[in-house]
């Protein structure tokens, strides 16, 4: 059982995970991450939208965390899930967006909630 709540709110096309301002730590994380794998296998759904545009930035998280948390979504996913990063620094930091695809993960960050959905529903 987990210590962390992960709701989720169900659209026509794709899962939307809100993160909440005080998650910051890699545990907390890597609970998301499996609340991700078992939402996809409950409803099917093939794209994600993480909203992480309320979470605390005055806080990075630590590079190692990551590339660790990057290579279990690559491991958990591959190329068969479609994972948007919805963050207000998404722009500056493409750390996670780098390993992630280096590892076959279809995943995109942005600050820019609109663009974002479009290359999160789009087939490309």
């Amino acid at each position: 059982m987990s210590k962390y709540e992960h709701p989720y709110t169900e659209h026509a096309e794709y899962l939307e995970f809100i993160v909440s301002s005080t998650s910051r730590d890699e545990e907390f994380f890597q609970d998301l991450l499996c609340a991700m794998v078992e939402a996809t296998e409950k409803t099917g759904k093939r794209r994600i939208l993480v909203d992480r545009s309320s979470s605390d930035q005055t806080q990075p998280i630590a590079p190692m965390a990551i590339y660790r948390l990057s290579l279990r979504m690559a491991e958990a996913f591959g190329a068969s899930v479609r994972v948007a990063a919805l963050s207000p620094h998404a722009d500056h930091q493409t750390f996670w967006e780098d390993v992630s695809s280096n590892r076959g993960a279809i995943v995109k960050a942005s600050n820019h909630r609109e663009s974002l959905l479009q290359w999160l529903l789009s087939d490309d």
